[in-house]
């Protein structure tokens, strides 16, 4: 069975991209839906005044949040929807984290992100990860533009 995989990188966009996923889905009932959210706990760091170092626990902690709370914001419209999803949630760079598991599961069929990243075109080529996963992945990239 194809495999989609589905960055969801904040609450903002999560339900837009779950919207369109969910499209996706009806238009392909084959497709399986693996939701995303990645980042490096090192960039989970609250940032605000004082915030200093943090233990390895609350790093992880505040990381879980974060995930729960994007992930059940694409949840909710995939239970609205009737359509299943399986989740994951890792501490590490999304791009290395999408590339890894395209790599390790070759029953992916296509990758779906937002279009964070892409407004300014500086940002974009420095650090954008859709520029990054568009020229590393060996299969589709769909990026699905959002109002944030």
């Amino acid at each position: 069975m194809p495999k989609c995989l589905v960055l969801v990188d904040g609450e903002d966009t999560a339900r837009e991209l779950a919207s369109f996923v969910v499209r996706l889905v009806k238009a392909n009932p084959e497709l399986e839906v693996v939701l995303l959210y990645a980042s490096p706990l090192r960039d989970a760091v609250p940032s605000l005044p004082g915030a200093g170092w943090l233990a390895q626990e609350e790093f992880e902690r505040y990381f879980r949040l974060r995930a729960d709370s994007a992930l059940s914001e694409a949840l909710a419209v995939f239970r609205i929807a009737g359509v299943g999803v399986r989740t994951l949630s890792l501490p590490e760079d999304p791009v290395a984290a999408v590339k890894r598991l395209v790599e390790s599961e070759s029953d992916y069929a296509l990758v779906v992100v937002g279009d964070k990243g892409t407004d300014d075109r500086l940002h974009y080529v420095l650090s954008s990860e859709v520029y990054r996963l568009s020229h590393l992945l060996p299969l589709p990239l769909v990026v699905v533009k959002t109002r944030c």
